[in-house]
């Protein structure tokens, strides 16, 4: 939870970022997509919205009013074990781009799981006497709990130790997403698809190119008297290893979805940067 009038770029920005997640996920659901993506799409759009919820303390009070801090984190790990699943059975399709999508969304699922554990351990302790029932000694208030908790082997820098990896996968799973949204169009979908950029028409397009795991049947009519074929395409099946319909590189809707990418897994590092502060100590500077 953040404060505007102590952290006023921090609270805006990730207000910002969070609420393009949210309009996005809640996009991604009125595709055309099978029960997997469908479940992978509502997941995401849960995430975002619980991490909108978390920015302000008046909205996050009220969701753990309704939903337990330690509820979610079990929502959270399930989800985790979901997407992990999803992995898993993408490489046994040898499907090596599925397995690596939604291993980093297993990842992003984690770090979820590891924010929400953190801040239900800190709740824990304010509401038990600032850390008298977490073996801190009496008499302790918040501020001397969290300062004794952020020693080597506290139970804050043990939270801290265990971030580092989903940190870091969150900081470069966000510069991946900037890269990609300033990408050129692909040349395969503005020389041969005659039907728009975001055309999944045939193989011809850069949405098959690029995900070879899209299946299109192009039967061909022959003409009464004609000499040419006239094809009539039919829209390729959205790809059940991925969390969203294919694609070109470069056209808008795709770097709507990789700014998306982006806010979500830049966000979430944003707002976790405090909890790394024990080990971390020039986190700091990330809450102005």
């Amino acid at each position: 939870m953040f404060a505007f009038a102590d952290t006023p770029v921090k609270f805006v920005g990730l207000l910002m970022l969070f609420a393009w997640c949210t309009l996005w996920s809640i996009y991604e659901l009125t595709r055309p997509q099978d029960a997997r993506q469908r479940i992978s799409n509502a997941l995401h759009l849960v995430m975002a919205v619980v991490m909108l919820l978390m920015v302000a303390p008046m909205t996050w009070k009220g969701l753990i009013a309704v939903v337990p801090t330690f509820a979610l984190v079990g929502l959270f790990a399930l989800s985790t074990a979901w997407f992990a699943w999803l992995a898993v059975d993408a490489l046994r399709g040898s499907d090596r781009r599925g397995w690596l999508h939604f291993l980093g969304h297993s990842a992003m699922f984690g770090a979820m799981t590891w924010h929400l554990s953190a801040m239900g351990v800190m709740q824990a302790a304010r509401s038990s006497g600032m850390g008298m029932e977490m073996g801190s000694g009496p008499g302790m208030d918040m501020g001397q709990w969290m300062a004794a908790q952020s020693r080597p082997g506290g139970t804050l820098w043990i939270f801290a130790l265990v971030g580092i990896p989903f940190m870091t996968y969150l900081l470069i799973s966000s510069l991946r997403s900037l890269w990609q949204a300033v990408q050129p169009r692909s040349a395969v979908a503005e020389v041969s698809c005659s039907c728009g950029p975001d055309c999944t028409c045939g193989p011809e397009c850069s949405c098959w190119v690029n995900h070879a795991d899209a299946t299109v049947r192009e039967p061909e009519l022959v003409a009464s008297g004609g000499t040419v074929p006239v094809r009539l395409a039919v829209a390729p099946a959205v790809s059940t290893h991925s969390c969203h319909e294919v694609r070109p590189v470069g056209a808008a809707k795709y770097r709507f979805e990789v700014i998306a990418a982006f806010a979500m897994s830049f966000g979430m590092f944003w707002m976790s940067t405090g909890l790394l502060v024990a080990i971390l100590p020039f986190f700091a500077l990330f809450a102005f």
